[in-house]
């Protein structure tokens, strides 16, 4: 499959590239990071062609990520009625304490409906360009510097088995917070017996 993606990458040229990061910003569940790995792999940028071309990235992706945010301030009476879980509350109030920040590190963690938590809080759009573009900067600038080092197929296993490594401590996470909540629940029912 790599070997697919490479070379239909390479037929596109920088228009495949930025059209990945495209729909990535859109907040379709698609791996940008991953094409801007590649691409650092096929057009092996050196000196100021790699800084620009992040650069070039993250302004990219930034500007394209104003579509879900300006959806998502235009709908945001279907985004309150979802406040109302359990979950939703806890990334809510998390989200009071960091407004800003949390939009920075969701782009670095690659959480694209980050955008909807951004314009819930009706974050300005300025403010969450700027935060947004300061967490894609680095991730654009970092994934095109491992293309560059060729060794593509390595640095793919890596990242895959970080996923997976993430998605289990993801899990260990959620059930100990399960865990947590129960104990909690019965030793407030046994105080009130």
């Amino acid at each position: 499959m790599l070997e697919f993606l490479l070379d239909t990458l390479e037929q596109l040229g920088l228009a495949g590239l930025f059209l990945g990061i495209a729909v990535e910003a859109i907040s379709f569940p698609f791996p940008a990071a991953i094409v801007l790995l590649v691409y650092g792999y096929i057009i092996d940028p050196t000196g100021w062609e790699w800084i620009l071309l992040s650069i070039y990235a993250a302004l990219l992706y930034t500007a394209v990520a104003y579509i879900p945010y300006w959806l998502s301030l235009r709908y945001d009476h279907l985004l309150k009625n979802r406040v109302d879980k359990a979950g939703t509350r806890q990334m809510m109030k998390f989200m009071e304490n960091y407004r800003e920040w949390t939009i920075t590190a969701g782009r670095v963690l690659g959480m694209g409906y980050i955008v909807y938590v951004a314009a819930f809080y009706k974050i300005k759009p300025v403010r969450y360009g700027f935060f947004t573009f300061i967490g894609v900067w680095p991730v654009s600038l970092l994934m095109l510097y491992l293309g560059r080092l060729g060794n593509i197929e390595t640095v793919y296993t890596w990242f895959q088995n970080i996923q997976y490594a993430l998605l289990i401590l993801l899990a260990g996470a959620v059930g100990w917070y399960i865990y947590y909540r129960m104990k909690r629940r019965k030793t407030a029912s046994s105080r009130k017996q």
